[in-house]
């Protein structure tokens, strides 16, 4: 009896020991070169990691049926990725938010939110903001300048959760702090951008539905990674992403390991 029971619960723990687990790795990119990242960079992390998904920061329209990029451009990601998808066996899927760019251009996000912060940042340097205004939008240069200085340090400086709370610091500032300054200046309410079928949305509309854009892009995003690590369970599953999504991707995943049974790993525990 008492030899079974050991027997038993050696099969156990081997079985424990021998399960695996979905582990997602939120890795935050530079787009394009910089020094101490590029495309070499994150091949090399990449074959570190080992994945057996990359999940990529763009929507099914880049990708043909059987999920080869219908082209290619120079942007670390796509090369990198591609290098890799030419050297080991991986997946890549798509799981950014539709039709991305046609869509903000189609709301009148873009180019109007572009347009509004060119307009402040004029206001600003014209010496028209009040001292409260100049004082807000001081610290956002501040946060915005500091938020980007860390993608020439390399990769562990923007993958890391005190980048992200930083991250997270600077679209704050950007949507609503910046935001409120515009609702209380009428240049922003008086101001319009034409979109292409004739219609017109003020620079202030414009920026509002620019921010609300970027709610629904990340949670767009995270809703259909959760659709991946259920689709790819047991597997390790990188998620390609600019690193100022992090912080957001992060704080709508980080609550749903245990009920979807994934675990978030940082690249450099590989």
């Amino acid at each position: 009896m008492y030899k079974n029971i050991i027997v038993l619960l050696s099969c156990f723990m081997i079985l424990s020991c021998s399960k695996k687990n979905t582990e997602l790795i939120l890795l935050g990119t530079v787009h394009q070169p910089v020094e101490n990242f590029n495309s070499d960079s994150l091949y090399n992390i990449l074959v570190k990691i080992k994945p057996d998904l990359i999940l990529y920061e763009c929507d099914s329209s880049f990708f043909t049926t059987d999920f080869k990029f219908k082209k290619t451009w120079d942007s670390n990601e796509n090369i990198a990725t591609i290098k890799y998808m030419n050297t080991f066996d991986v997946k890549v899927r798509p799981y950014d938010f539709t039709g991305r760019n046609e869509y903000r251009i189609k709301i009148g996000s873009r180019p109007t939110d572009s347009k509004a912060f060119k307009m402040l940042d004029s206001l600003y340097k014209e010496g028209v903001l009040n001292r409260e205004e100049e004082k807000v939008y001081k610290e956002f240069l501040v946060i915005n300048d500091t938020l980007n200085s860390f993608a020439y340090l390399g990769s562990k400086a923007f993958n890391n959760l005190k980048t992200d709370s930083v991250s997270n610091i600077r679209q704050d500032f950007q949507y609503k702090k910046l935001g409120k300054i515009m609702a209380n200046i009428p240049a922003f309410k008086t101001t319009y951008h034409k979109k292409a079928d004739g219609d017109s949305i003020s620079y202030l509309e414009g920026y509002k539905r620019a921010s609300d854009f970027w709610q629904l892009r990340n949670k767009t995003m995270s809703k259909n990674i959760l659709h991946f690590t259920k689709e790819y369970k047991d597997q390790r599953i990188v998620v390609l992403n600019g690193y100022f999504h992090r912080y957001y991707l992060n704080a709508l995943l980080r609550p749903k390991q245990n009920i979807n049974d994934f675990t978030i790993k940082e690249f450099h525990e590989y």
